[in-house]
């Protein structure tokens, strides 16, 4: 059983990974019109809403001012290594969590939903708890990102234009946390939003593919193989984003917030959102931005 969940584990991990290095320009681009409104964000120094034409103008846009390679590089670190522990682990223990869930002697084909749906929750929370820091990592270096002027060390371009960089690279960003803001509160800052959104995408993800893959091939509307995967695949994508959306805008707020006595918390950003901006900014207006970043 370990060896099998060890593999399971680290197919999900390269699977994830491959896929986060190929699109990690649309996740820092998703990331910066997600706190770009928020009103921590303008208070810690943030200027003017710099992107407003929606998504595809906001990622040609950082692409002509900072080029390809930085558009790669701004939170690529963050990202993937977050990938590859946190997908890694809600993708690899899935199968084994849904049938302990299931009690064990259950065939694949007659778990229920509800196993599923949990199944998919334990192992997104428990993945994303873990990985945390990475992602309070990829979080501050996608905003950070941009050009700079080797004469005067200030941005060029970018959300931070003017001022000096905080973080020298990934790794300083993540030793930077640590030391100013502690563990608590700066590496594990945002991770109930965060295990609330991984839990939300995981049991809508895996489960509903899980699912609508042995309700197709029951009904004979399909036949394993990759036009099934293919469907699947877009159904689970559509049901997971739209599931976690909403936590996944607050998890990337709180996670922005660098002052220890802000009082930034989960429940005050959730109230600014719907305060400041309503329901559909919530549920509607980053539905774009967070189909980019599953």
């Amino acid at each position: 059983m370990v060896p099998s969940l060890l593999r399971e584990i680290a197919a999900g991990s390269i699977a994830a990974g491959s896929t986060a290095a190929i699109f990690s320009p649309l996740e820092c681009v998703k990331t910066r019109l997600q706190v770009q409104d928020d009103p921590l964000w303008r208070r810690q120094g943030g200027g003017k809403r710099i992107y407003t034409g929606g998504f595809v103008a906001a990622i040609r846009k950082i692409a002509v001012e900072d080029g390809l390679f930085l558009l790669w590089r701004h939170g690529f670190a963050g990202f993937v290594s977050r990938d590859l522990l946190y997908s890694g682990i809600r993708m690899g223990c899935y199968p084994t969590v849904r049938g302990l869930v299931a009690g064990g002697n259950s065939a694949k084909e007659d778990i229920g939903l509800g196993a599923k749906i949990l199944a998919g929750i334990i192992t997104g929370a428990f993945g994303a708890g873990l990985a945390n820091p990475l992602d309070v990592m990829r979080v501050r270096m996608s905003v950070e990102g941009g050009r700079v002027d080797i004469a005067t060390g200030r941005l060029l371009t970018g959300m931070r234009a003017n001022e000096v960089p905080l973080y020298r690279n990934s790794l300083h960003c993540l030793f930077d946390v640590w030391r100013k803001e502690g563990i608590a509160r700066g590496l594990w800052k945002g991770s109930s939003a965060t295990m609330a959104r991984a839990a939300l995408l995981s049991a809508g993800n895996l489960a509903s593919y899980d699912h609508s893959k042995v309700l197709i091939v029951k009904q004979g509307w399909m036949e394993e193989g990759a036009n099934l995967h293919m469907v699947c695949a877009v159904i689970s994508g559509l049901v997971a984003t739209s599931t976690c959306n909403p936590a996944d805008v607050v998890k990337s707020r709180v996670m922005l917030a660098r002052d220890q006595q802000s009082g930034v918390s989960v429940a005050r950003v959730i109230w600014q959102v719907f305060a400041a901006e309503g329901t559909l900014t919530v549920k509607a207006k980053k539905y774009q931005e967070s189909m980019m970043g599953i």
